[in-house]
């Protein structure tokens, strides 16, 4: 049974308060409804301007993913303070489940009464008519179909493509078995890209690359695009995805050697400064379908961005996101920080039916920690980091934290997200070159 007093079940009573209030065929006094949301106000939530201001715009916007995240820690908060009103605040409730119960019951006899009068106009209208009318025209519209699934509509994020860097290395040809993968569920054209050194050999890299895909046709019926440019290896792969809109961009490693080699603290500057989100590989996929998925939450306030790109992967395939959260934050702002991120994200999951777990990690306060921890011992399809801020040079960067996440021991995929409005005027001032 589940905890009445827990701040989503009391969250949700909340919900159903307010639908009930709004639903005009209900004539039954509400005075019920009123006495819970009123001593919710009072009694429950703190007794600040801010929290109150919370409390106010939930009951005009309930479907608001924010304003829910925000009101539950609050609640949670309240109850805290105040043990002794949750006997009150149960009283309360179990008074708003008869209600809704009640009406429940009268919704099904007006159904029941409404389809025994429609069964006798039927028969009466069966007695009577003598011709039978034309089954009608098709319209050209289905119920099978949203506005925005109709067939040959285009959904932009359909055709964006996917961008495989290519040294014609081991590690890059299992980021293209990933890509393989990927890019029949979430649509989009392969790219296989290559960065020359020299404008004169792009001729025998091209006929290289064109040769790979032509293998790559036979083995799996997907035949990647070719793309051979020159400059530099990591401001040319970020610029290519953005001006692309690149869906993504798979990129192969070796563990932490390979990403201090390959990318080193400049190139990962590089990776923040995209619009597109990087999958970091190590290895073959390890599965054919992405399942399980590991979502690090923290305290910082770009934390819920990753939410747009959870949605997108959530589309196309059956999901469930493993929140990892440390248990162990003493800041006390950080700690209500980082209960209004997870109650604001797993409301953002429940409005968009997605499935999602919560994670408590023992014995740190650091979310990186926490999820190297659960990473250690349990099996997941794909982790999403986001780049964090820096904010002594005043930029996103990946920092050590994020570097180990990314090469982890257990080889676990990793999607790193750039919030947004991180803006890069020059990658030259980073130091560094290839």
């Amino acid at each position: 049974m589940q905890n009445k007093l827990d701040p989503e079940y009391i969250m949700n009573i909340l919900k159903k308060c307010i639908s009930l209030k709004n639903n005009r065929s209900i004539t039954e006094s509400k005075v019920v409804l009123n006495l819970y949301m009123d001593f919710l106000k009072l009694r429950i939530v703190p007794k600040k301007d801010s929290a109150r201001e919370v409390f106010t715009s939930f009951v005009d916007r309930p479907l608001s993913a924010k304003l829910h995240g925000k009101l539950e820690t609050w609640i949670e908060v309240g109850l805290d303070a105040n043990p002794d009103n949750k006997e009150e605040l149960l009283k309360k409730i179990d008074l708003v489940e008869d209600f809704n119960q009640t009406n429940i019951d009268i919704e099904k006899d007006k159904k029941q009464a409404e389809i025994i009068k429609n069964e006798t106009k039927s028969v009466q209208t069966l007695v009577e008519e003598t011709v039978v009318d034309e089954i009608p025209e098709d319209n050209g519209t289905s119920e099978l179909f949203g506005d925005d699934e109709i067939p040959g509509g285009i959904v932009r994020e359909l055709t964006d493509p996917i961008i495989v860097p290519w040294d014609f290395s081991e590690v890059a040809d299992y980021a293209l078995q990933h890509a393989l993968l990927y890019a029949p569920i979430l649509g989009g054209q392969i790219y296989l890209l290559n960065i020359a050194k020299k404008e004169k050999k792009i001729g025998s890299i091209t006929a290289k690359l064109e040769k790979i895909a032509d293998k790559t046709f036979n083995k799996h019926g997907i035949r990647p695009e070719v793309l051979v440019k020159t400059g530099n290896i990591f401001s040319t792969i970020s610029e290519i995805a953005n001006n692309n809109l690149a869906k993504m961009v798979i990129m192969g490693t070796h563990g932490i050697k390979g990403m201090q080699k390959l990318t080193g603290s400049w190139a990962l500057k590089v990776i923040a400064g995209t619009n597109t989100p990087f999958v970091v590989v190590q290895e073959p996929p390890a599965n054919r379908e992405i399942k399980n998925i590991i979502f690090p939450v923290n305290h910082s306030k770009e934390n819920k961005q990753k939410l747009k790109q959870a949605r997108l992967l959530a589309k196309h395939y059956e999901l469930n996101f493993i929140l990892v959260i440390a248990k162990d934050v003493s800041n006390v702002q950080f700690k209500r920080s980082l209960k209004t991120n997870l109650n604001y994200i797993k409301s953002f999951f429940r409005q968009h039916n997605v499935m999602h777990e919560v994670k408590i990690i023992e014995g740190t306060d650091n979310s990186a920690e926490a999820t190297l921890q659960y990473m250690a011992n349990n099996r997941a399809d794909l982790v999403m980091v986001l780049t964090t801020k820096n904010i002594n040079i005043q930029d996103y960067v990946l920092g050590a934290d994020e570097q180990k996440i990314i090469a982890n021991p257990q080889k676990i995929p990793v999607m790193v997200i750039n919030p947004k409005k991180v803006i890069f005027s020059s990658y030259g001032g980073f130091g560094g070159s290839q």
